[in-house]
């Protein structure tokens, strides 16, 4: 059901969750401040900080609330839409910067068609230095802006929902303490209601990989309780990050591995890893082409590398995931939340800190 049009501008609640971002969270909230839409409220949410994230976001106008305990974002986040009073809610982390256009497209798609969720994606480019900054980047941009317009999951980075729909599924599992963006979607969509891709609502990502944190990432974080779920029926493969070019990415890059203690036996056996990485280049041809327009082909062929061992992660990671306890099929019902608002800064210190 759309919003009437009393109520075309709605005010807005931005969401931020955020644990130890004082290197990114200025920045966060000056592109909040910078929107060209100007009815909303800004909420912080620090999940137990330990250092001056809150004290910088009190600079802002902004109510900064404080999680008694390190509970995790999807805790960070329901805390937030507890608070919050508009009857949008619109998440952003702690380390994106948003286009100044990106919450009124949000707006404008829930309030002008029966859109009750949706999410967009990041920008091709980061100032996050670092290969791996840049790569990650290239590839979650491109995949989300080749995406399907329907999801059956969500991505919490830069999305928004009607307060009604969130209320009513009680929020995020607080239970999950990774890719509970993933497993909101799912449930989402298992309610009846499709899950939009707005390609045009687009943020700048500002987080450092390096190799070790890629490997954490993408399999402590992404490919192990992706699979978890996946188990336990609460996400789904088939669109997004795990379409069928994934799939049978993965499946080569396996092959790739097989052939390598195969090569102690024959060296014939070295053309079928160098086979396996040529298919994983066809497969992903399209992505490395735009990351070689962005980047230069040299950047674009390390890239390649980075997809070898993007999928090998994948591969090792859904194995993990079989060999861990699956999730429980059922929702964790929503905890009794625990948090304090922190004191705004008066003027006289507000001026004093900048």
């Amino acid at each position: 059901m759309s919003f009437p049009t009393s109520v075309s501008r709605p005010l807005v609640s931005v969401i931020i969750p955020a644990y130890n971002a004082e290197s990114t969270i200025a920045l966060t909230l000056d592109s909040v401040a910078s929107s060209d839409y100007d009815n909303l409220e800004t909420l912080v949410v620090c999940d137990a900080c330990t250092d001056r994230t809150a004290e910088i976001a009190g600079r802002y106008d902004a109510r900064v609330i404080n999680n008694e305990n390190h509970s995790g974002a999807a805790y960070a986040r329901n805390v937030g839409c507890a608070v919050a009073q508009g009857p949008i809610f619109f998440f952003v982390d702690a380390d994106v910067i948003l286009n100044p256009d990106a919450i009124s497209l949000a707006v404008d798609a829930l309030t002008a068609s029966d859109a009750e969720v949706l999410f967009g994606s990041y920008i091709a480019e980061t100032r996050a230095a670092g290969f791996f900054s840049r790569f990650k980047n290239y590839q979650h941009h491109y995949v989300h802006q080749q995406g399907r317009e329907f999801q059956t999951s969500f991505w919490s980075g830069c999305g928004a929902i009607r307060r009604d729909l969130f209320e009513e599924l009680t929020g995020f599992d607080v239970s999950l303490m990774a890719c509970e963006d993933i497993e909101f979607g799912y449930a989402i969509t298992k309610s009846g209601r499709p899950v939009h891709l707005l390609k045009s609502m687009r943020g700048e990502h500002l987080k450092r990989y390096d190799l070790i944190r890629l490997i954490k990432s993408d399999l402590f974080h992404r490919a192990i309780p992706w699979t978890r779920m996946i188990r336990s029926g609460r996400a789904e493969m088939g669109k997004l990050n795990t379409g069928s070019v994934g799939v049978r990415s993965t499946l080569l890059t396996a092959l790739s591995h097989l052939s390598l203690p195969l090569a102690a036996l024959s060296v014939h056996s070295v053309w079928l890893f160098v086979a396996a990485i040529m298919g994983i280049g066809l497969l992903n041809k399209d992505l490395l082409w735009f990351i070689a327009g962005k980047a230069g082909k040299g950047f674009a062929l390390r890239s390649l590398a980075a997809l070898w061992l993007h999928y090998s992660i994948c591969g090792y990671g859904y194995l993990l995931g079989h060999l861990c306890r699956k999730y429980p099929r059922q929702r964790a019902p929503a905890p009794q939340y625990a948090w304090t608002e922190v004191e705004a800064a008066s003027s006289a210190q507000m001026e004093a800190s900048h």
